[in-house]
């Protein structure tokens, strides 16, 4: 039998080369079905892979790691499915796929030196930035390319792609004040993530420049736990009738508010005014509804492989820091002026 190549494959499946090429290797961008077809057909024909000698040829693993956090459940079912979907939606033009490798930890360096020291891949993307993040020191000093999900130290310059927290407070606290409401509080990001200083800074300042009162007395945080969140709720509002605007970057939690403040006696976009911003898009099915910023997953995973990419074939940093406006919805209905 003549020798059998990609191209032989790609002409007997109807696939393209760089299909067949990825399907052979478990691309996980690949469908379950199309990897049947083209694997099955491989094996009739006795085809032999040799990607190892094509690697070693290029000098390149042609692979990007990408780091799943799975210390929260509701992440690895939601947040990642989407951001994966994205990461593979923009290396299907290009040689590389994706690899995806779980930890427990947001901070786990030893599996990103492992990554680095045996070469298992040409590039990472990482997730939840901190101000002083071990990783990107790590990865700069290195020269190892790789994408962050998130901004870090200002003084370390790396690719990123991340959403303007700055201008989700700000807008929110504009949207506020336009509904009358004189006093506010910010439901706390992790003090672990760089997004909690950015917005903590925008909340205190664009309060101030509106004239609003902040409410900081008993913080409600993100990293509350479900049953801890509501118990603060129950106190705060118990006690403290004067708030009349809460922002909320978490569409559970933003849930979880409406239903304890509703079973206090408050009448939500009354009484009091409350903004959302998550991964979901739940509030276009809360009742009452109320506005919220939704973050696209699947947008970011695109960006951040697609920036990747570019890193690795020598495009410089400056052009490959990208902070995006965040879509607004108001009572369901898309904000025109924010597309």
């Amino acid at each position: 039998m003549a020798n059998i190549t990609l191209k032989t494959l790609a002409k007997r499946t109807g696939f393209s080369v760089t299909t067949v090429s990825r399907a052979l290797k478990n691309g996980a961008e690949i469908k379950s079905k199309t990897k049947e077809k083209i694997k099955r057909e491989a094996s009739l024909l006795n085809y032999q892979q040799n990607f190892d000698a094509y690697r070693l040829k290029m000098g390149k693993t042609f692979q990007i790691c990408f780091f799943l956090n799975q210390h929260k459940q509701e992440e690895v079912s939601n947040y990642a499915k989407n951001i994966i979907s994205g990461i593979c939606n923009s290396l299907k033009k290009s040689q590389y796929e994706l690899i995806v490798k779980p930890i427990m930890s947001h901070n786990d360096i030893d599996s990103i030196k492992e990554i680095v020291e045996r070469k298992l891949a040409d590039g990472i993307i990482l997730t939840h930035t901190s101000l002083n993040d071990e990783r990107i020191r790590y990865l700069t000093e290195k020269n190892f390319p790789f994408v962050t999900h998130g901004q870090s130290e200002l003084f370390i310059q790396h690719p990123y792609y991340d959403i303007d927290n700055v201008d989700f407070i700000n807008q929110s606290l504009i949207y506020l004040k336009s509904k009358k409401v004189d006093e506010v509080m910010l439901v706390e990001p992790s003090k672990k993530f760089t997004y909690y200083y950015l917005s903590k800074k925008s909340f205190f300042e664009n309060s101030k420049k509106l004239k609003l009162n902040m409410f900081d007395k008993m913080n409600l945080s993100l990293e509350d736990t479900l049953e801890e969140f509501q118990d603060k709720i129950f106190r705060i509002f118990t006690n403290k009738k004067t708030i009349r605007g809460v922002i909320c970057g978490s569409d559970i939690k933003s849930l979880i508010l409406i239903s304890t403040l509703q079973h206090l006696g408050f009448k939500i976009n009354q009484d009091v005014h409350i903004i959302s911003k998550g991964i979901y898009s739940m509030p276009k099915y809360f009742y009452p509804k109320i506005p919220f910023f939704f973050e696209d997953m699947e947008k970011a995973g695109y960006k951040l492989g697609e920036i990747l990419l570019k890193k690795i074939n020598g495009v410089e940093i400056s052009k490959l820091q990208i902070i995006d406006k965040i879509k607004f919805f108001e009572q369901g209905v898309k904000n025109e002026k924010n597309n």
